[in-house]
This record gives structure tokens, sequence and C-alpha cells, in this order.
């Protein structure tokens, strides 16, 4: 599993992270982009292959330094919720590999930040304070309509992430 952090990110954590060496596939690869809202600092997290989002809001000094963590953690309760099984869960995190962070994945994916983050910034009114995962806001970003090129169709980040499991 692949985490691409963005430079605004690499710059709040004062890291750089390698590009990567070895080629994961998208599906196993997630985007992570710091950004402030309503004066909070977040942690956006995107799947390179199917733009499916998670959202962290109001992150403290201890957050960032188990984000690495704390993004497995909801990717797994992610895959539960949307109503696959612990075993599609275990194989995910199994052919995923170890996990490894790099720099973002590409042009396609920093549009997709962006796709996102306008998404986000709609909904801003629907953040919860005493919510550290924002799964509102995530099952309104994961549900919006857009054109995948790379599949030449249109469907949601939910129905492409799902797309993901059903080629494992």
């Amino acid at each position: 599993m692949e985490f691409g952090y963005t430079i605004p990110l690499q710059r709040h954590l004062k890291i750089k992270p390698p590009s990567s060496a070895e080629i994961t596939a998208p599906f196993f690869c997630w985007d992570v982009h710091l950004l402030t809202v309503q004066k909070r600092r977040a942690a956006l997290v995107m799947n390179c292959g199917s733009r499916y989002s998670l959202l962290f809001y109001g992150m403290n000094r201890a957050d960032w330094k188990r984000l690495p963590d704390m993004i497995q953690s909801e990717i797994r309760a992610a895959i539960l919720r949307e109503g696959l099984s612990e075993f599609e869960a275990v194989r995910y995190f199994t052919l995923s590999g170890p996990m490894r962070i790099s720099r973002p994945h590409g042009p396609e994916s920093v549009s997709g930040l962006n796709w996102v983050m306008r998404l986000l910034l709609q909904q801003f009114s629907l953040l919860d304070d005493s919510r550290l995962s924002q799964l509102q806001i995530a099952h309104i970003m994961n549900d919006e309509i857009y054109h995948a090129a790379e599949l030449s169709m249109r469907g949601s980040p939910r129905e492409f992430f799902l797309m993901g499991f059903r080629c494992l």
C-alpha cells in the first residue's frame, strides 16, 4: 500500500519522501493532502484508482504522528461499511503489500484531489467538530458522479472502489 503525501503535507510533517521506485496499482495507492477548513487542520485521503475519499478533520499533533496507521484503520473500516467482508478487507491489505510513503501519483491524482476538495468546500457546514473521521461528508464525496477517463465511463467513487474489489 502506498500513501502519496502532497507537498503541503510533506512540509507540515517535515519529510521529503522519495518517488516510488516500484509501480503500485492505483487501487492500492492513496494520496494524502493537508488542508485547513474553518481554521482546523484536516487530512484528505483519496484512492488513486477510484477517487474514493476519507476525511480526518481537526487533527492534533499526535494524530499527524500516527497518520499512516489512522489511514489504514479507516480504509479497513470503510471497506466494512461498504458491505464487504472481513475476508475482503484482509485480502485488500495483503495484496497491497507493505505500507510505504511516496510523493503524489501524478497530475490525474492531483486533479482528483482538487475535485474532491471542491466537493468538501461545498459541504463544509456538515463538518462535525466532535469526530475526527468525517463520515457524512465522505458519504457525499463518494456518491458524486464523475467521468473516469481511464475507464471511459461515468460513476461515483464508491462504485469504482467497489468495482476494484470485483477485480481482485
